[in-house]
C-alpha cells in the first residue's frame, strides 16, 4: 500500500516555524528522530530509574533502555500497519516513543511525586494548579530547555506532528474538585501554552492522533512485559508459582493468586475502580498460557533463552491482533483510531500490576522511595531558596521567564540519580566532595 501523505502544518517545526527541507537524505520525521537521540536529556535517560535506581546492582531497565524498546516496538507496529494500511509514518511513531518520557526526574515515579508535593506545597494554596507533571515537562524539554543548532531558538524544532505525538495528555491541570484524574496526570504547563496551542492547532483536549496512541500502546506493553522480565530474573516477582505448566498447580499457586488478587482488588476499590475478580482470573488464565513458567530463574542459558522467548510471545500477543478504524481520509494523525482488543489490554494492565504488588509497594523499595522522594523534594526547596545554586543555563532562563520555582524544578528535573544523590550530600553537608565534581553545578 502506498504511504499516505502528511500536510505541510503536520511537517513544520516548532520555533522555526519550517517545514524541513527533505534533501532526499533523511525526511521531517528522520529529523525529529535525530534530534532526540543527539540531544543531553536523551542521553540523560541511562541515569534514570524505570522502577529501580539506575545504579542497582544487575541488569535492570533504565529509562533510557525502556524508552528505546518503546521506540522499537512503536516503529515495528507503526511499519506493520504502514504496510497494510498506508499509514501512520513509523519514523514519527519512533520519535514520539523516544521523546515520551524524556522530562521525567531522577527516581522515577517517587521524584515526580515528590517534585509535585513541593511545588504545590511552595506554590501556594492562590498557585497550586502550577506544578510539576513528568509528561506536561517533557513538553517543556522538547520546545523550551533543550538546545538544538540554531541560535535564539529554542527547543529541539521537533515537527508539529511528532509533538503532537508525543503528547499523553493534551490539557492543563483541573482543579481537584473539578476533575480528579486531570488534577494528577496533565501535558502542559502555564509557562508552555503558546507552543501547546500552536501544536494542538485547534483540537479538542479529547482528540489524540493514531500516532500517539500506538506510542502509549508501546508503552504500556514494555512496561508490562520487560518489567515483569526483570523482576522474575532477580526474584522478585514468582511467575513460577503465579503461571506454573499445565497440570502442576498445586497450594502455592493458589496462595500465590489469591495474594495477588487481592492486591488488585484492593488497589481498585480504593481508586473508586470495578473490579471483576472472575475475570481476573481468565485473564491470569490467557495470561499463563504465553508465560508458563516452571521454576524460578537460575541464570543458566536455557533459562535466559527461556525467558526471552517468553516474553517474545508476549510481545507477539499484545501486539498482532492490532487493526485500525479509518474515519478519515488518511489513515494517519486524526484521520485513524487504533483498536486494540479489549481483552488484551485489560490482561496488559493486569500484568503491569504484578510490578506494583511484588517490587514497588514491597516494604524494602518503599523505605527506598521515602529516601528518594527526600532527596528530590530538598533539592528543589533548596534551590527555590537560594536561586544562586542554579547552573548558567538555567540562571538565563530565568532571566528570561522570572519563575524561580520553575527554574528550580525544571533544574532539578535534569539531574541524573548520581547527581541528585551527589548534589545532595554537598547540599546538606554530609559529603562535601571535590570541587572538580559534576553535581549540576
Amino acid at each position: 500500500m502506498r504511504p499516505a501523505q502528511y500536510s505541510d502544518d503536520d511537517l513544520e517545526q516548532h520555533s522555526l516555524r519550517r517545514r524541513v527541507s527533505d534533501d532526499g537524505q533523511r525526511s521531517g520525521f528522520e529529523h525529529d528522530v535525530d534530534r532526540i537521540l543527539y540531544s543531553t536529556q536523551w542521553r540523560a535517560l541511562a541515569g534514570k530509574s524505570q522502577v529501580v535506581a539506575s545504579g542497582e546492582l544487575g541488569a535492570y531497565h533504565t529509562r533510557l533502555t525502556h524508552s528505546m524498546k518503546v521506540a522499537q516496538l512503536g516503529r515495528r507496529m507503526a511499519e506493520r500497519l504502514q504496510r497494510r494500511y498506508g499509514g501512520p509514518n513509523p519514523a514519527l511513531v519512533e520519535a514520539a516513543c523516544m521523546a515520551h518520557d524524556i522530562g521525567h526526574p531522577p527516581f522515577g515515579h517517587a521524584g515526580e511525586t515528590a517534585m509535585r508535593a513541593t511545588m504545590d506545597e511552595l506554590r501556594g494554596r492562590d498557585s497550586q494548579l502550577d506544578s510539576f507533571e513528568g509528561n506536561a515537562q517533557t513538553f517543556r524539554v522538547v520546545t523550551y530547555l533543550a538546545a538544538h543548532k540554531y541560535p535564539g531558538h529554542r527547543g529541539l524544532h521537533l515537527t508539529r506532528a511528532c509533538l503532537d505525538a508525543a503528547t499523553k495528555y493534551p490539557w492543563e491541570r483541573a482543579p481537584l474538585a473539578e476533575n480528579p484524574a486531570r488534577h494528577v496526570k496533565w501535558g502542559v504547563y502555564d509557562a508552555d501554552l503558546a507552543a501547546f496551542a500552536w501544536v494542538r492547532n485547534g483540537r479538542a483536549d479529547t482528540d489524540v492522533p493514531v500516532e500517539e496512541q500506538l506510542m502509549d500502546w508501546a508503552d504500556d506493553v514494555t512496561y508490562a512485559c520487560h518489567d515483569v522480565e526483570d523482576f522474575y530474573r532477580t526474584g522478585h516477582i514468582p511467575l513460577a508459582s503465579l503461571f506454573p505448566p499445565p497440570g502442576a498447580a498445586g497450594g502455592d499457586t493458589e496462595r500465590e493468586v489469591r495474594r495477588f488478587l487481592d492486591y488488585v482488588q484492593g488497589k481498585r476499590s480504593r481508586a473508586g475502580e470495578p473490579f471483576d475478580r472472575d475475570a481476573a482470573q481468565g485473564l491470569l488464565t490467557e495470561i499463563g498460557k504465553r508465560l508458563t513458567v516452571p521454576a524460578p530463574y537460575s541464570g543458566s542459558h536455557d533459562d535466559a533463552v527461556a525467558v526471552n522467548r517468553r516474553t517474545s510471545d508476549l510481545i507477539d500477543y499484545f501486539t498482532r491482533g492490532i487493526t485500525l478504524d479509518i474515519g478519515g481520509s488518511a489513515p494517519i494523525r486524526y484521520g485513524a483510531r487504533l483498536v486494540i482488543p479489549a481483552e488484551r489490554r485489560a490482561a496488559c494492565d493486569l500484568l503491569k500490576e504484578l510490578v506494583w504488588a511484588y517490587v514497588i509497594d514491597r516494604p524494602a523499595l518503599a523505605t527506598q522511595q521515602h529516601g528518594k522522594r527526600r532527596i528530590v523534594g530538598e533539592l528543589l526547596r533548596w534551590t527555590h531558596e537560594s536561586p544562586e545554586l542554579l547552573p548558567p543555563e538555567r540562571a538565563d532562563e530565568l532571566a528570561e521567564h522570572g519563575d524561580v520555582l520553575r527554574a528550580a524544578a525544571d533544574h532539578v528535573a535534569s539531574l541524573t540519580e548520581d547527581q541528585a544523590v551527589a548534589l545532595h550530600r554537598r547540599l546538606s553537608g554530609t559529603g562535601l566532595g571535590s570541587v572538580n565534581d559534576n553535581v549540576g553545578l
